[in-house]
């Protein structure tokens, strides 16, 4: 390479620079790319390049960067952990992890990949694990407003919502101010049934970044859960003021008009959501909703059917889907539903109960009574799953395992009323069946 050709790379570098500092990221990546294409053999420009890429919101182009990059410094740490980021962020958690732990070995000190391991393991259910890395990355530094922030996340998702709000909490008093910590501990607060704090707690966020429409949507709902009803619409009409072309805003806004009673004017929200983004999850279900209440089987059943077809997997979404699909006779329908519910969600108990109901509406009386057991593996408090399990089995004339079943409920609650109802309807049929089977065989035996 000529002299010329060094000097001119060099140039177009800080060229570069200065165009990135300028916030001119397809021009500073265009002057990047020219300075690799005279001189293909500097890391940091790699590395400059996955910088501004990150700026552009272009994560898998900036991974092959930062990849290029460790192809000529392979202990980069620094992009290493970008890499990891990246990777994160599109979903690649174990590559992420791998990553993250190489740097560990070149450089144990180097404290910002212990906290991105810590949601990285999050992300994977590694719950354990990202606490010990959490305390692994104190040794190097005693307060990171970022692995408190990492570590409160895991704490939320296993449902320990007093000890997320301490952590969030200290990622505040150490940071002054740290994007969505408010409205984590809002969530975490609603979670408690704190309802007041946690709208406060959205205020604070606002306050912060007023013109975020998924606060001011979350807000809304908090309102709508309150009945805080004009408040609610307030802020979701500020919503769609922001960002009309948002089919969140919509959307909120036809859930809002059904609270209110106003089901014309709902559906017509829910259609302008839909309009904007024809695959908006939970649209569909809100019409089918409304044309259930109207008795509207037809537009009920289409708009049920195209909900089912975009795959929800929200949890709560799902349940209600199964439930006016079965109270429309779609059974079959209702238990895909569930299946993909209990796939998402193992530990619930009324939704592997509510999956044993749909199989034994199909007659499908093996699946259901698996489906009962493993609600009360998962709950042995819920009396319904133990109902249906023995109401099954009485099906199936398997008596003594059947009373067994609803006498161990009744261990529970004695005056259950269903409960004692059904405990005496078994005993009738299991005395029936005892005397049908004997005259069955004296007779056999007299012939």
């Amino acid at each position: 390479m000529e002299t010329n050709d060094w000097n001119d790379a060099e140039r177009r570098v800080e060229r570069a620079q200065e165009l990135f500092e300028q916030r001119k990221w397809q021009e500073a990546l265009e002057e990047l790319r020219a300075a690799t294409s005279i001189n293909p053999y500097n890391a940091a420009w790699y590395f400059n390049i996955g910088l501004t890429l990150d700026e552009m919101g272009r994560a898998n182009e900036a991974i092959d960067a930062y990849r290029q990059a460790l192809e000529i410094e392979p202990d980069d740490v620094q992009a290493l952990h970008h890499l990891g980021v990246d990777l994160h962020q599109i979903g690649q958690f174990e590559p992420a992890l791998q990553a993250f732990e190489k740097i560990e070995t070149i450089e144990p000190t180097f404290e910002a990949a212990y906290c991105s391991r810590i949601i990285t393991h999050t992300e994977l259910g590694e719950h354990d694990r990202a606490e010990e890395i959490f305390y692994l990355a104190r040794l190097y530094k005693e307060h990171c407003p970022h692995c408190y922030y990492n570590i409160g996340v895991s704490l939320f998702a296993r449902k320990m919502y007093d000890k997320a709000i301490f952590c969030w909490q200290q990622t505040l008093d150490l940071q002054g101010s740290y994007s969505h910590v408010h409205v984590r501990i809002a969530e975490a607060l609603c979670k408690k049934g704190q309802l007041e704090q946690a709208r406060r707690q959205y205020l604070l966020a606002l306050r912060q970044a007023p013109g975020d429409l998924t606060t001011l949507l979350d807000l809304s709902d908090l309102l709508i859960r309150m009945r805080r009803l004009d408040e609610a619409g307030e802020k979701i009409r500020r919503a769609i003021e922001l960002s009309p072309e948002d089919p969140a805003g919509h959307y909120c806004h036809g859930q809002w008009l059904l609270r209110c009673g106003m089901d014309d004017e709902a559906i017509g929200a829910l259609q302008r959501a839909l309009v904007l983004d024809p695959t908006f999850p939970g649209a569909h279900l809100r019409l089918g909703e409304v044309y259930h209440l109207r008795g509207e089987i037809n537009e009920t059943r289409r708009h049920l059917r195209a909900e089912l077809l975009l795959r929800p997997e929200n949890p709560k979404a799902l349940m209600e889907l199964a439930n006016l699909l079965t109270d429309i006779g779609e059974i079959r329908h209702a238990a895909a539903c569930l299946k993909r519910l209990v796939q998402l969600d193992p530990d619930s108990s009324s939704a592997w109960q509510n999956l044993g109901v749909a199989h034994f509406m199909r007659n499908r009386f093996g699946e259901g009574i698996a489906a009962c057991q493993e609600a009360l593996r998962q709950d042995p408090h819920n009396l319904m799953a133990a109902h249906n399990l023995a109401m099954a089995l009485g099906q199936l004339r398997q008596y003594e395992e059947a009373l067994a079943c609803v006498r161990a409920a009744m261990a529970i609650d004695p005056k259950h009323p269903r409960l004692q109802n059904l405990e005496f309807r078994l005993r009738i049929q299991r005395w029936r069946f005892k005397l049908f089977t004997g005259l069955r065989k004296a007779l056999r035996f007299g012939l």
